[in-house]
């Protein structure tokens, strides 16, 4: 007869991991139930995507990063300055903050048609600016080249690497999104990836530590809120399927392009305003000093002014 006694304790440690998966969840969702209210809505085709709408004048559209964890946060420091100035506005990616987190695969394509479709349904104003951080200077660059007539500026912060950007899902990627897609083995390797431990690891070279905490732990709940939902952007993201090669793209270009860079930031500053300016030598390059991956954070007054006289160009 078949001995069966290690089936008591898997069903019981398949039950606790269920359990504390739950309790992460929730946990994360009611310290940023109060943000929530305070943002705006815009009921689009994929699902419900958050936003924060400050200030009035020109309009200036702020995109934040696409690892795990970002949303319009990322901007909180410099959104009350420069919305003295301008109408800002402060979007939710579908799949990440308070946006709609859809079981679906998220690539370069779908946040292109979602700029698009938020600059003519939400801002309704043609050549308007736009703030990116990190990854999503190329949707904001692609989505220049689809209508000419809805971007005339683009401040980029920490854009990424145009290598990186070039990479397509190889066939490991296939199978890591799905293992990362897969009911209860996905959620656990999504949840153990995102640690609080690995969270304050991948924040390691920020600067002003202890104006950063605050934001780290925003980062780290936002990574888990909205129940086990939170993996199928990050699955995406981790699979490359939100790249997509710009170099053609920054060539032909005609607006007007900015980059912003932390001094210390992973990639090599020189490096990433060679690769631009080698394709667009137009571009304007400035360095941020005491700052890595998030100036607009790390040091939001030195990153304002510098956006200030972009938007001023």
């Amino acid at each position: 007869m078949k001995n069966n006694n290690w089936i008591t304790p898997l069903v019981i440690t398949g039950l606790a991991i269920h359990t504390f998966n739950n309790k992460l969840f929730s946990i994360s969702k009611d310290k940023l139930r109060k943000k929530e209210f305070e943002h705006k809505v815009f009921n689009w085709k994929f699902g419900p995507i958050s936003y924060k709408e400050e200030g009035q004048g020109q309009p200036v559209l702020m995109i934040h990063d696409t690892f795990s964890g970002s949303s319009s946060i990322e901007f909180d420091r410099i959104i009350q300055q420069t919305s003295k100035k301008y109408k800002v506005y402060a979007i939710d990616l579908l799949g990440y903050g308070f946006s709609e987190r859809a079981n679906i695969t998220y690539t370069a394509y779908l946040y292109i048609q979602l700029i698009n479709d938020f600059i003519r349904d939400v801002i309704k104003e043609n050549h308007i600016s736009v703030i990116t951080s990190g990854n999503s200077n190329i949707y904001a660059l692609l989505t220049s080249q689809q209508d000419t007539t809805l971007i005339s500026k683009c401040i980029m912060i920490n854009p990424i690497d145009l290598r990186v950007a070039a990479l397509n899902p190889s066939r490991r990627d296939h199978t890591v999104k799905y293992l990362l897609e897969l009911p209860f083995l996905g959620t656990t390797l999504f949840n153990l990836v995102h640690s609080r431990l690995n969270f304050k690891q991948l924040f390691n070279k920020v600067h002003n530590k202890s104006s950063m905490k605050y934001y780290i732990d925003q980062f780290y709940h936002n990574a888990h809120y909205s129940d086990s939902s939170s993996k199928y952007a990050f699955a995406s993201y981790i699979s490359n399927y939100m790249n997509i090669d710009i170099r053609e793209a920054l060539k032909a270009s005609n607006i007007s392009l900015y980059i912003i860079s932390g001094s210390d930031r992973e990639v090599s500053t020189k490096t990433i305003h060679d690769q631009y300016t080698d394709h667009n030598p137009s571009i304007e390059c400035v360095t941020i000093k005491g700052s890595s991956d998030f100036p607009h954070l790390e040091n939001p007054f030195t990153t304002y002014d510098q956006i200030q006289l972009f938007l001023h160009d």
